[in-house]
């Protein structure tokens, strides 16, 4: 047997291992602004009024904030007290529409405690006096924290601050000393976890790259553009104004809608929607109105009147097909029904809407779904089928986007 020679080889191959790190639920970025009117300790008013007797006016007065770290590093710096970010003990979990379904999501109140330096001066730069008053303020915010997650496993992190200040120059009848705030945080939500991953153990690596002895200009980039503008184009949009009208209007109501049971009633429908002006989703209107005019519709000892204004709030990004020249546009969104009578509540629902565009001066028609938020259909006006629009009230038109022009 011949003996081995040299090193052994360890295998360093990829593996399952168990790591214990930390786990981000959530996190969110946001800022307030606040605006404190500042009460003058007793003897910094004191010298103040000293200073305008002596006519040492005008005044000039200055706000200083802690130094707050920025995005990093992580551990921010100590601010003796002076800059503070607290999570309330209190979690309240509540059900709430989010993507047009009940989500439970956890509500944290988070308090900003900040002790900005105030420094007066008088009109030859000397210093009056200094203070630091206390300025808090308070924001609650939606979050990922699951049960059985505590105030223990959120965490608020300043990630910086600015003051400005407005007061009266000539200190008559008084300094009149504002502060404005304009504070910057993250809240995340961790906790420990145990991941199986696969994996390898890391060694160190030579020092083998080399300083250059000469100097290095910047890769040149330009600036990236924000991602919020200019906003998404619409591919198509589309204009609506009826009057009132009487036929044919088959509208199906859910039974869960009324105490009543309901005998058919007669309608009349009106449509009033413009969705993408000038390709462009923002200020999309739609309102339907739906009126009741034989009355009342009720069986047996009910009596209802189920006239109502559907209103839009959310109105997603419609879309449009052509098939043998005939458009057709299907928008879904969400919105609050508002009922006549004054025995049925108001609903926030989700709606489908779909506008027909006829070839030539034909007729054009629509049809209106409203459910609930879990999908259950309450009012359904199935008239796509049917042309009953004059041509004139309802129009829907392509929009010509840079996909287009590239296909060409």
């Amino acid at each position: 047997m011949k003996p081995i020679r040299g090193s052994q080889l360890t295998p360093n191959n990829v593996q399952e291992e168990c790591i214990r790190v930390s786990k981000v639920y959530d996190w969110v970025f946001d800022a307030i602004s606040t605006d404190t009117g500042i009460t003058l300790p007793d003897d910094c008013a004191a010298a103040v009024a000293a200073a305008v007797a002596a006519g040492r006016t005008p005044l000039d007065v200055t706000c200083e904030v802690p130094d707050v770290g920025g995005f990093f590093p992580l551990d921010p710096p100590d601010t003796d007290g002076n800059a503070l970010c607290t999570v309330s003990s209190r979690i309240e979990r509540r059900e709430i529409p989010l993507g047009g379904r009940l989500v439970e999501v956890a509500i944290v109140k988070v308090i900003f405690t900040i002790r900005p330096l105030i420094t007066i001066f008088d009109s030859t730069g000397a210093i009056i006096c200094q203070f630091r008053p206390t300025i808090s303020e308070s924001r609650r915010l939606v979050v990922c924290a699951p049960e059985p997650f505590t105030a223990d496993n959120v965490f608020c992190r300043l990630i910086s601050l600015d003051c400005d200040t407005n007061f009266i120059e000539t200190g008559d009848p008084d300094l009149g000393l504002q502060v404005m705030l304009d504070i910057c945080f993250e809240i995340q939500v961790e906790a420990d976890v145990k991941l199986e991953v696969l994996a390898k153990f890391c060694f160190p690596r030579p020092n083998d790259i080399e300083l250059p002895t000469n100097g290095v200009c910047p890769e040149f980039e330009w600036p990236a553009q924000c991602d919020f503008f200019p906003r998404d184009n619409c591919d198509c949009q589309a204009f609506v104004d009826t009057d009132p009208l009487t036929g044919p209007v088959d509208i199906t109501f859910a039974p869960i809608l009324f105490d009543a049971p309901l005998a058919a009633g007669t309608y009349t429908t009106e449509l009033n929607a413009e969705i993408c002006d000038n390709c462009q989703l923002t200020g999309s209107t739609i309102s339907w109105i739906v009126e009741d005019f034989v009355v009342p519709t009720g069986t047996g000892t009910g009596t209802v009147d189920q006239s109502f204004t559907f209103t839009a709030s959310e109105i997603g990004m419609p879309e449009c097909t052509e098939v043998l020249g005939v458009t057709t546009m299907t928008v879904e969104g969400a919105g609050t029904v508002s009922f006549a009578d004054p025995g049925v509540a108001d609903r926030t629902v989700l709606f489908t809407l779909t506008l027909v565009e006829n070839i030539g001066s034909a007729d054009d028609t629509y049809a209106i779904t409203l459910t609930d938020l879990a999908g259950t259909a309450l009012i359904t006006f199935a008239a796509a089928a049917v042309d009953f629009v004059p041509d004139e009230d309802l129009v829907v038109q392509d929009c010509v986007t840079f996909p287009n022009l590239l296909d060409d």
